[in-house]
């Protein structure tokens, strides 16, 4: 054996110490699913470098020697190709220590039978041919030769396969990416059949190992110089897809690239494929693509989208894309989901009016009968009100202090409703006993107005609620009713089965509501107007009965017309004891 002095020999001594070199870098500086790939090189450096000695010997004996080295990286490489494909697509779950020990059986079987040379199970002889410009090794493959041919195709198709499977759906950079690897993996298996077809320059030289470390370098040299592997897909999938914000890339003309599953489920799945298609196009009337062009950096701009009869709203980022950190080359855009923090913020900016409105009713509609009471008080203890003075005043000072009772009771179940949640206990209760209480509750304020109440409720009448939140909506209603009759009306409390429901109903003869204040009501939850005899109301209960009978599982409504009264009517389940109430 001398040093190489053919051509064949020599291109493979270089190219192949320039793969191991490769080889080692990735090793050194790469990790993961990359390193496999770099044992795949060392392997075919191997391969080269024996291959390219055995070519420079010039006796059988430092061939066969040469075969036998050659034959680490023949043996192992297809076993170290399907550990790579299996780790480069996800799975690793295939690879404990059984699954590796039976890859690898099969080229352990190959060393030990090719340096063994047992039974000629793979070379059945083999001799020097001088019929070219140099000694060749002539070879006679014995049948397990012939097995591992086998395996070795096998592993390459099973290879194929698997990337084919996994990534047959692949878009955008993956795709160019997966081409690259199966066309790295097809060009020296190909090259390989065609010398087991006995067509081999001067009838032995085997053009393999040349493919092989062909192929490696470029894709080695990817690896280190580009940094072809960066975007691992299984790593892609796990990230990238499993983000619960929408991803879309497009290019520099707007034209779709590639997106995520989340992003199709944003885009309601309305096309086999979104690559190819102008952002415009899924986005229509938005102008995405122009605005993109004069976004600042970092800006943010909020869409919302018609999805299955719901409005969703999202924040939209733009990146721009610049390949060499220079040359503009598109735009990813990342579409977060907002709409529950718009609903929280159109629950809180509720809230706030909310608050502003109640300490509204503490500084003034609390504060100032506490205040005249105060006066009053002391007006009496300085002898500057005489007794027949504090006799006529009594009935205002009485409705005063109805006036402040009634609030704070609202105010108390409204401060509970929004700190506890107003948690709901409903139990069966008889509604006419409710009726009943009330009649006592009202009858001196409905006496002083010469107002009639009638409880036209049937005893019996059960419903299945919670008894407070129903007390405090009638209590209300029949308030109100009250506040807006004349001397001489009438107040009505009544129930009628409605189909599955109980339909509860206030009436009154009173004055009645203009049809610009009726859609006021509950449209701004804490409309007010005040009485018949000025009497003063907030708004707070009726924003109180709508919550509290939705949460009972009822709805509420107002019926009215000017000078012929109101009718306000909730409706409530049926108690389990429930008798019949004809309507």
């Amino acid at each position: 054996m001398h040093l190489p002095d053919n051509i064949f020999a020599l291109t493979l001594l270089i190219t192949g110490l320039i793969s191991f070199g490769v080889g080692v870098a990735v090793f050194q500086k790469l990790g993961g699913t990359v390193r496999w790939f770099g044992s795949i090189i060392l392997a075919t450096a191997v391969w080269a470098i024996t291959y390219a000695f055995e070519l420079s010997s010039n006796d059988l004996q430092t061939m066969v020697l040469f075969t036998h080295l050659e034959y680490i990286g023949v043996a192992t490489l297809p076993s170290l190709w399907i550990v790579f494909v299996m780790r480069f697509t996800g799975r690793e779950a295939w690879l404990n220590k059984w699954g590796i020990a039976l890859i690898f059986l099969e080229p352990l079987l190959t060393l030990i039978f090719k340096w063994t040379g047992a039974w000629g199970l793979q070379y059945q002889a083999v001799k020097v041919a001088n019929s070219g410009p140099f000694p060749l090794l002539d070879i006679t493959p014995g049948w397990w030769y012939r097995v591992h041919t086998i395996f070795f195709y096998a592993m390459l198709a099973w290879g194929i396969w698997m990337i084919v499977a996994k990534f047959k759906k692949a878009e955008g950079i993956l795709r160019r990416q997966n081409r690259i690897i199966l066309f790295g993996a097809m060009f020296p298996w190909v090259v390989n059949l065609i010398y087991l077809l006995h067509i081999r320059p001067f009838r032995h030289i085997d053009l393999t190992p040349f493919a092989f470390i062909a192929t490696s370098l470029v894709i080695g040299i990817g690896l280190l110089r580009f940094r072809l592997f960066d975007i691992v897909p299984i790593a892609r999938e796990k990230i990238i897809e499993a983000l619960q914000e929408g991803i879309l890339v497009t290019d520099l003309n707007g034209i779709i690239i590639d997106l995520n599953p989340r992003m199709k489920k944003t885009l309601q799945e309305q096309r086999a494929s979104y690559i190819g298609s102008h952002i415009d196009e899924l986005f229509s009337g938005m102008d995405l693509f122009k605005q993109a062009e004069n976004w600042p950096k970092d800006h943010q701009l909020e869409i919302n989208r018609k999805e299955q009869e719901q409005t969703r709203f999202y924040a939209v980022t733009v990146t721009p894309l610049f390949e060499k950190r220079t040359v503009y080359s598109g735009n990813v855009f990342l579409f977060r989901d907002i709409t529950q923090l718009k609903h929280n913020e159109q629950k809180l900016e509720e809230l706030n009016q909310l608050k502003d409105r109640l300490f509204s009713i503490i500084a003034h509609d609390l504060r100032t009968p506490m205040i005249n009471l105060g006066d009053m008080i002391q007006l009496i203890e300085s002898g500057d009100l005489n007794q027949s003075e504090f006799v006529s005043m009594l009935p205002e000072l009485s409705r005063n202090i109805t006036y402040t009772s009634g609030l704070v009771d609202n105010l108390l179940f409204w401060a509970k409703s929004q700190l506890s949640g107003a948690t709901v206990n409903p139990v069966n209760f008889d509604l006419f006993l409710a009726a009943e209480h009330l009649l006592g509750l009202f009858q001196r304020s409905a006496d002083d107005k010469g107002i009639i109440i009638n409880n036209q409720v049937a005893e019996q009448t059960f419903v299945y609620a919670d008894a407070d939140m129903i007390q405090a909506v009638l209590r209300n209603l029949v308030n109100n009713a009250i506040k807006f009759c004349r001397t001489g009306d009438r107040v009505y409390i009544d129930a009628e089965v409605i189909k599955d429901e109980l339909m509860i109903s206030v009436k009154d003869t009173g004055v009645g509501i203009s049809e610009e204040n009726l859609s006021r009501i509950f449209a701004l939850g804490n409309f007010t107007t005040r009485g018949t005899v000025n009497e003063q109301g907030t708004g707070l209960g009726l924003m109180l009965c709508q919550e509290f009978v939705e949460k009972n599982k009822g709805h509420i409504g107002v019926e009215s017309a000017p000078g012929k009264g109101s009718r306000f009517y909730f409706t409530l389940p049926i108690g389990i004891t429930a008798s019949p109430i004809l309507a």
